[in-house]
């Protein structure tokens, strides 16, 4: 009888394993979060600095900013899902440890496919589009007599970008911890002087609605 009890005690958890392993069918997933992010090393700024004799390359520092947005996710198997993204980051980077921010603020729709190696644990990766949408730079050597503040350099940049996100998630009780780091795929910087690409980490809080 003990054994009878155990056993049926052992499937009942497989069982419900198994269906923790994914969603089932459509939700969608409010998510917010933060991120940091930096670019490959930025030759330009050496150009700049010394009236264009320079060819080192000065390495950016990591920016924090923000991101939020909404997914759309559709479960097709126990351990798959496809999920289509629409968000906005603020991201960037530092120079001169933090004197010089550049801001880049970037509308993103990004298609990831999420599979799921433990009940509510998805590794996933995919393909990233991004707008920018507005680009301004703090310099108090541009500027010093505007009172060190922001100025649009909307013009330096290509309008678009193109990451692979690659990142993990785990969900419980429909919240989303999700982490994920995006890896910049072509030159941003509109002049050619160096390979700038970018690189951002983001940490987001997300919660699922089934539809």
């Amino acid at each position: 009888m003990k054994r009878t009890i155990i056993a049926l005690l052992l499937l009942a958890a497989t069982i419900d394993m198994k269906a923790q392993y994914n969603h089932e069918g459509f939700s969608i997933i409010p998510r917010v979060g933060i991120n940091s992010s930096k670019t490959t090393d930025h030759q330009y700024w050496g150009e700049i600095y010394s009236g264009g004799s320079s060819k080192k390359h000065h390495e950016t520092e990591h920016k924090m900013g923000y991101v939020f947005g909404i997914d759309a996710d559709y479960a097709y198997a126990k351990r798959l899902s496809t999920t289509l993204g629409l968000s906005y980051s603020r991201e960037g980077f530092n120079l001169e440890s933090g004197e010089i921010t550049q801001y880049m603020n970037f509308v993103n729709l990004s298609v990831l496919e999420n599979f799921y190696v433990l009940p509510g644990l998805a590794l996933k990766a995919g393909l990233q589009y991004g707008y920018l949408e507005s680009a301004e730079i703090k310099d108090p050597d541009i500027m010093p007599r505007r009172g060190y503040r922001k100025k649009s350099n909307r013009a330096d940049y290509n309008n678009y970008n193109l990451s692979i996100p690659i990142g993990i998630s785990y969900e419980y009780k429909n919240v989303i911890l999700d982490l994920r780091y995006n890896i910049g795929l072509w030159n941003m910087y509109a002049y050619d002087l160096d390979d700038y690409r970018t690189k951002s980490l983001w940490l987001t809080l997300g919660y699922r609605i089934h539809l």
